[in-house]
């Protein structure tokens, strides 16, 4: 089974200082990070700078933002690939699998990953470490719409239609609702052509990214949306009226995140790879990135859901036992013709 990275915004974030194991530790080095281009970088720069101090020596450069011409550089690389590491989503790494862009992480040499929920680890496919999580709800105008709904199947009962959004399936977030459109129906998740006819039913408006979406929700063009928790966190805690449903049936949906590396990296890279992603997964890191402003989902077994994000967040013991994901390897190979198809019929 092959993955690949989901994209992100270009641009520099942040510069830590890191370290290498013994073999590099007389040298200094740059290593290059994809990361979020964005706020939601501080967890890595805080984990970064605790890696520096444990080894010092070694630069860490975050960025935001893999394209495929940057996958394409990685995988001709020859022992000097222009990135280490990244942040990657499940879908993000069957394509990368499928390029032969990553190399799988060996997880005895990341103690902490023994603390993770288990429910988490299978999202990586043997291949990254999950560190957080995002998920998918329902984020909606509080001034318009009193009582939301509570399951995906709720969206067809009519008094949603022509006033709902929905995101383009070339980001991870069209594609998952329209999978999980499927299995609120009893179909496979990977039967897009049903799921978009029922969502041609809803005379949605399109929002071509979750950012996007999200503006159009804060400007009234749409009453609701299926967005990101972490959008509508920002959005709510902004002073907008933002609520989030943590919709279910399936649900309340996750979507991990994990430390992946890349071929063709220089020797030693390997050791502080996994140093790092054991740091992301220490208390100190999980709880920060699932504070204010950051929102994410922790994934450490014991770490307490913020009270800030527990509104986002699965927090109560039904949420927790009932929180999902979406079988990605049977759907995410069919985003290039969805999108097409999605195009075709919303004229996006």
């Amino acid at each position: 089974m092959k993955i690949d990275r989901r994209t992100v915004l270009g641009g520099l974030a942040a510069t830590t200082m890191l370290s290498t194991p013994a073999v590099l530790r007389a040298q200094s080095r740059e290593l290059v990070m994809v990361g979020y281009g964005n706020e939601s970088d501080a967890p890595l720069i805080a984990a970064g700078e605790e890696l520096g101090k444990r080894n010092p020596g070694i630069t860490l450069r975050v960025i935001g933002g893999l394209s495929a011409e940057a996958l394409a550089q990685i995988k001709a690389a020859r022992g000097n690939s222009p990135y280490d590491l990244a942040v990657m989503g499940s879908p993000a790494i069957i394509n990368a699998l499928a390029e032969d862009v990553l190399v799988p992480l060996d997880f005895s040499k990341i103690p902490n990953s023994g603390n993770v929920d288990p429910r988490f680890m299978p999202y990586g496919y043997e291949t990254g470490q999950p560190i957080w999580f995002e998920g998918i709800g329902i984020a909606y105008d509080t001034s318009k719409i009193e009582t939301p709904p509570t399951t995906w199947e709720e969206l067809w009962s009519g008094d949603f239609n022509g006033r709902i959004g929905m995101c383009r399936p070339q980001s991870n977030l069209g594609l998952g609702v329209l999978a999980a459109t499927c299995e609120a129906f009893g179909m496979p998740q990977d039967d897009m052509s049903f799921a978009l006819k029922k969502w041609e039913e809803l005379d949605p408006l399109v929002g071509r990214s979750p950012p996007l979406l999200q503006q159009m929700i804060e400007r009234g063009e749409v009453d609701l949306a299926p967005l990101w928790h972490v959008n509508s966190a920002l959005a709510a805690n902004s002073g907008l009226p933002i609520g989030y449903a943590k919709i279910k049936g399936p649900g309340p949906l996750m979507l991990p995140t994990n430390i992946v590396q890349f071929v063709n990296t220089a020797e030693g890279t390997s050791d502080l790879v996994h140093e790092f992603a054991d740091i992301l997964l220490t208390e100190s890191i999980q709880t920060m990135a699932g504070s204010a402003p950051i929102y994410f989902g922790t994934v450490v077994e014991g770490i307490p859901v913020a009270e800030e994000a527990a509104p986002y967040v699965p927090s109560t013991t039904e949420e927790l036992y009932s929180t999902t994901s979406l079988d990605w390897p049977s759907f995410a190979p069919l985003r290039g013709e969805t999108v097409e198809t999605f195009d075709r019929m919303f004229a996006t």
